[in-house]
């Protein structure tokens, strides 16, 4: 039993390292799949850069990108390759290369569905066709691309349909198609006018113009192209443009200008090697030579554009430039030469737009429109069955709307109900949870003052069992020693002094100790009222004078005799009897006590000072604090309670002022205080 559970464990142990495996070896690949993708796209973004500025560059780096993108399945990337490659072949009149391209991405597209993308290859198919004049291929591609474009509502792939199908039944002298297809295209425009900001759709949009023989709103989007083109550094769009420029300015007359225009185009499409481009400019040149009667120079330059043509294939501009021939040596009076290129320009026209040609190419509209309108009558079947389906689901939903409405009212009493129910049984809790509330703030109130009270009581007993104590212990062993038979009366003075300093710190501390239990057990309100300041000093040191003649200290009053305080008379009483007793306690036989006054703004400022042992550093950061403050022996060996300042600093307060010590340790201490003015 032992050796099968140890082979379960092993095999348990070996499929969890195994599936970790698994799980590192997936997430690696996924994670390398991505560093991939991500290099792949940048390579793709730099050679798209250099499509109109190096073509040849561009051409080498897509082609690595491509087979890159292949062997790593990155499909997104191959397929852009794909048609970038498409567009170079396009632009330098290499036909059957870009159709290879075209071919591939159409592959990849269908391979994994996207759809939208596969209608723009199939668009640039139909373009290669229409430069090589195979115009029912070229209209059969065009509807392809149409039927997604229309069915999907993607708005420029149908504007560039549009124009592409205007130009191309122009050509076939169709000037019902051209129309047609011009007037969708120029609606569209002028409908989504916001939508159409991008550079290529310019172009499309002065085509049309031109064609409708509005000539300045062409000349108008033609330089909006232009503008752009050079603004990005795109030559082949720019040269593109040009053309489009130069036509419009032989339309008008302004042969001048054209061959500017069309000179400019030829210098920058020779370099870049973009045939389509030389073709179209060197016949536009000749035309405008033809027109200006230079016939050397346009002879020239219809040759040039033929032999162009012949090498990529281009029948159309191949039959232009035949038609121009013939026109130049009409004008030369050379029948025989100018009958030779009619003929040519004959039989290019006739493989374009024989008979079975424009026959299968509307052939080809006719199937398209029947398409759409048996679409059109299948929609509307499914239409009529929907209306039918929507009538009996209508009938359902008001039979189901109606029930579920019993159903809710039945449900909002019940639910009514308990909310009625709900809000008294609240309105009850909450009635006695405020009471219970109440009820805790009265425990909690009680509790504070049992809590104070209990304080109270243990420092009212522990200066009882101490202070108190000490005193009457004293007290008790003088009458002792006087009672004694064998004492001597030679010490009886300072007995006796010594006996009434014991007393009067008895009646001290039994003052300062009810006054203090009073005020933490029942609270102390201040009530105050007008005071002289002089008198009620001068009853203080009055009282203490007998202290002071027994230690021999001098005891002045210097308050300013009109000055008037506004206090409490039991409270000042108290602060001054307090702190004036203090002061004789702590100065040494022989010294000085004296409290004066002076203005402070709306208060009167009250001074004690002595000449006395003063106070360390330390114990003035606690001298009126009621738990930090530890009684003192005086220089008499006076005793205290420690609740004398605590009592000051309190009772000072309590009247609006404040309390405060200056000192140094052996000589002498000032207590400072203040009362607002009468």
């Amino acid at each position: 039993m032992k050796k099968i559970c140890v082979v379960i464990t092993f095999i348990q142990s070996t499929m969890k390292v195994f599936i970790a495996l698994l799980f590192f070896l997936f997430f690696s690949f996924e994670a390398k799949s991505q560093k991939d993708s991500s290099a792949l796209h940048s390579q793709l973004v730099q050679a798209k850069s250099l499509r109109y500025t190096n073509p040849a560059q561009a051409q080498a780096q897509l082609e690595q990108v491509a087979e890159s993108a292949k062997q790593n399945n990155v499909f997104k990337v191959e397929l852009e390759a794909c048609k970038q490659l498409a567009l170079i072949f396009l632009n330098n009149g290499k036909y059957g290369n870009a159709r290879e391209y075209l071919v591939r991405g159409i592959a990849i597209a269908e391979a994994n569905g996207i759809l939208n993308e596969k209608a723009d290859f199939i668009y640039l198919n139909a373009n290669i066709y229409h430069s090589q004049g195979d115009i029912s291929k070229a209209v059969e591609n065009y509807l392809e691309a149409l039927r997604f474009y229309e069915a999907n509502n993607q708005v420029v792939g149908k504007l560039n349909v549009y124009v592409s199908l205007g130009d191309l039944y122009n050509r076939q002298n169709n000037f019902s198609r051209a129309i047609e297809y011009n007037l969708k295209a120029l609606k569209l425009f002028e409908q989504k006018d916001d939508k159409f900001r991008q550079l290529n759709i310019y172009e499309q949009i002065g085509a049309i113009y031109a064609r409708q023989n509005q000539y300045a709103k062409a000349d108008e989007y033609y330089k909006k192209a232009l503008k752009l083109y050079r603004d990005i550094n795109n030559q082949a769009g720019e040269s593109a443009t040009l053309i489009n420029l130069a036509n419009l300015q032989i339309l008008q007359g302004k042969s001048g200008l054209a061959i500017v225009s069309y000179q400019s185009a030829y210098s920058i499409a020779k370099p870049l090697n973009i045939v389509p481009l030389e073709v179209r400019s060197l016949l536009g040149l000749a035309n405008a030579h033809a027109k200006s009667k230079d016939y050397e120079l346009a002879n020239m330059e219809y040759r040039k554009a033929i032999t162009l043509a012949k090498k990529a294939g281009m029948k159309i501009e191949l039959d232009e430039a035949y038609e121009g021939l013939a026109e130049l040596y009409k004008s030369l009076k050379d029948n025989g030469t100018s009958k030779t290129y009619r003929s040519l320009s004959a039989e290019i026209k006739d493989s374009l737009f024989n008979d079975s040609i424009l026959k299968q190419t509307s052939d080809l509209q006719l199937l398209y429109e029947a398409e759409k309108k048996q679409a059109q009558i299948d929609l509307m079947g499914k239409e009529d069955k929907l209306k039918e389906l929507d009538l009996k689901q209508a009938k359902q939903d008001k039979n189901f709307f109606i029930t579920l409405s019993v159903l809710l009212v039945i449900l909002i009493l019940v639910f009514v109900f308990f909310i009625t129910q709900n809000k008294m049984i609240n309105r009850k809790l909450n009635i006695g949870l405020h009471d219970l509330k109440l009820k805790n703030i009265e425990i909690e109130k009680q509790k504070e003052q049992l809590t104070q009270l209990n304080q109270v009581k243990d420092r009212f007993f522990s200066i009882i069992s101490h202070d108190l104590r000490n005193n009457l212990t004293t007290m008790k062993l003088y009458f002792d020693l006087v009672s004694n038979p064998e004492y001597k009366a030679e010490s009886q003075s300072k007995l006796g002094k010594e006996v009434a300093g014991s007393v009067q710190n008895t009646i001290d501390l039994l003052e300062n100790l009810l006054v203090w239990a009073a005020g933490q057990i029942k609270g102390v309100q201040a009530e105050p009222k007008r005071i002289n300041l002089y008198k009620v000093a001068e009853e203080n040191c009055q009282m203490l004078m007998s202290m002071a003649v027994q230690k021999n200290i001098t005891l002045q009053n210097d308050t300013d005799e009109d000055a008037c305080i506004m206090a409490d008379a039991n409270m000042v009483n108290l602060i001054l009897r307090n702190l004036l007793s203090n002061a004789l306690k702590f100065t040494n036989d022989g010294g000085n006590v004296s409290i004066l006054s002076q203005e402070e703004g709306d208060f009167h400022q009250i001074i004690v000072i002595d000449n006395g042992v003063g106070i360390n550093a330390e114990k003035v950061e606690t001298l009126f604090t009621q738990h930090n403050n530890v009684s003192t022996q005086g220089t008499g060996n006076e005793k205290g309670t420690g609740l004398g300042l605590m009592l000051c600093k309190e009772f000072v307060e309590k009247n609006g002022g404040q309390i405060w010590v200056e000192s140094e340790e052996g000589k002498g201490s000032s207590f400072y205080f203040t009362f607002p003015k009468a």
